[in-house]
């Protein structure tokens, strides 16, 4: 299911603030007092090697969460120390593309069965009125590849599917 907010800003903070306050892991989490923000790209359209597109990384108690995904973000979250697959949810801000750029290459490369990626469960996307019918033609487009990787590598269909 896509939440869908008008706001970009009340779209991020609403999304943390439910995702945070519903979320029975919590409670769990070592050290649940810790939070962390990490840039993993700052960088604008142009594509840059010094700077990859923006991506912030929001670990906040048990959970990760991603604001935005740029270019490189499946490069910069290993670096960071989390695997494509430990990922609780992904906010968009806004459907600019230097921020939506990542999600395909995030999307299907957390869910194979890889060392850094091996997400079990949908992939979880929030963002503004738009980010359903991106998510919706994105699997169209990856159609293909989704049931090609199903069919030869037995991967579970539902861990391929967004919401």
């Amino acid at each position: 299911m896509f939440k869908i907010f008008r706001n970009p800003l009340l779209s991020a903070a609403t999304g943390l603030f439910l995702w945070l306050s519903a979320a029975p892991a919590w409670a769990q989490s070592a050290d649940p007092n810790e939070f962390r923000v990490t840039l993993l790209g700052t960088g604008s359209p142009a594509p840059s090697l010094k700077r990859f597109g923006p991506s912030v990384l929001v670990q906040a108690g048990s959970k990760n969460l991603l604001f935005d995904c740029g270019r490189g973000v499946t490069q910069r979250l290993p670096q960071a120390g989390v695997r494509l697959g430990a990922l609780d949810a992904v906010l968009l801000t806004h459907l600019h593309s230097d921020h939506t750029v990542g999600i395909p290459d995030l999307w299907l490369t957390g869910w194979l069965p890889l060392p850094v990626a091996s997400r079990k469960g949908p992939f979880r996307i929030y963002g503004p009125a738009g980010t359903k019918a991106m998510m919706d033609n994105l699997a169209k487009a990856f159609d293909w590849d989704v049931r090609t990787r199903i069919a030869d590598q037995k991967l579970a269909a539902e861990d391929a599917r967004s919401r």
